[in-house]
């Protein structure tokens, strides 16, 4: 005898009075002093601490 589980998953739909979460936190672009960069790599990570990309 076979058995046919159906299920539905369910998603979450915001209220008005539901608590606002807040937006991602600052990256951590921060390096230990003891790491020497070149000026590529260092601008390779600010490329990533900036909030949007660049437009090209």
């Amino acid at each position: 005898m076979a058995v046919t589980v159906r299920t539905e998953t369910v998603k979450k739909m915001c209220q008005p009075h539901d608590t606002v979460h807040k937006g991602r936190k600052a990256p951590a672009t921060v390096v230990p002093a003891s790491w020497k960069l070149t000026p590529q790599q260092q601008a390779f990570i600010d490329v990533f601490a900036e909030d949007e990309p660049k437009k090209q």
